[in-house]
């Protein structure tokens, strides 16, 4: 925690950052004794917790309550994946070269389980104990190499994601491989460019809206919308909140 109170230090100075530090504390001390005390009522199917409810996660520019799992840090997103991954989507029997874009630790254990899937874990910072550093705007990447992309909450924090997109179908097999992808989105709306990262958004560069879809079918992928098939109880108890993603195909 404080290495992420020094950058936030960094960014927004003293009096904001401090302040930001104190709401993180009061709301985990609340959610610990909380969890110490009270019946469980959700879990985490990433890594098996279970508790009264998650840590909120908190930003100097939004709070979403209710998210991110006490032990493995997984969010709504990652737990909805997870669940996808496994049941519906079957990663344990693919196989062929994944390239997975800013991993996501809580998902690690489920990627290791596909035996015949060589994956490869890229990022533009080696933050995310990562196999190579990669930019997604000009990967040195063979085209048509790879079978499957992985591509979670990356695109809004590069600059140019039309550049990001293009590259995501160069390398991309033609007919058989699959682009897994989703970005932040305020639906019923244009995708928004601020012309900078904007860091009291966790750095985007841009919030994506209906037109995300067009921007996927302008650079030659075919796109079909993902669907999580849960019950109301299971998305209860597991603490997901529906949001759109896409699987994408190269022609």
């Amino acid at each position: 925690m404080w290495s992420w109170y020094r950058t936030q230090l960094q960014q927004f100075g003293f009096i904001e950052a401090t302040f930001l530090l104190f709401r993180v504390v009061v709301s985990r001390i609340k959610v610990i004794l909380a969890n110490e005390l009270l019946p469980a009522r959700v879990a985490c199917p990433c890594c098996g917790w279970s508790g009264r409810r998650y840590y909120d996660y908190i930003e100097t520019g939004y709070t979403t309550r209710n998210a991110a799992c006490p032990q493995c840090d997984s969010h709504p997103r990652h737990r909805a994946f997870v669940l996808w991954l496994r049941n519906e989507y079957r990663l344990q029997a693919k196989a062929g070269i994944a390239v997975v874009f800013a991993p996501e630790e809580s998902l690690r254990p489920l990627w290791e389980s596909a035996p015949d899937l060589r994956i490869f874990r890229v990022d533009l910072e080696a933050k995310r104990n990562v196999d190579a550093l990669v930019d997604i705007q000009l990967m040195p990447l063979t085209s048509d190499s790879v079978d499957l992309l992985w591509c979670h909450h990356v695109l809004e924090h590069i600059e140019d994601d039309f550049a990001g997109i293009r590259e995501l179908n160069r390398v991309l097999r033609t007919d058989s491989g699959e682009l897994i992808v989703s970005v932040p989105m305020l639906l019923g709306s244009e995708t928004k460019e601020y012309g900078f990262p904007n860091l009291r958004e966790s750095g985007h560069w841009r919030i994506y809206g209906d037109d995300f879809v067009d921007r996927l079918t302008a650079a030659g992928f075919e796109v079909q919308p993902g669907i999580i098939k849960l019950t109301e109880a299971e998305a209860s108890r597991y603490g997901i909140v529906s949001e759109p993603f896409y699987v994408c195909r190269k022609p």
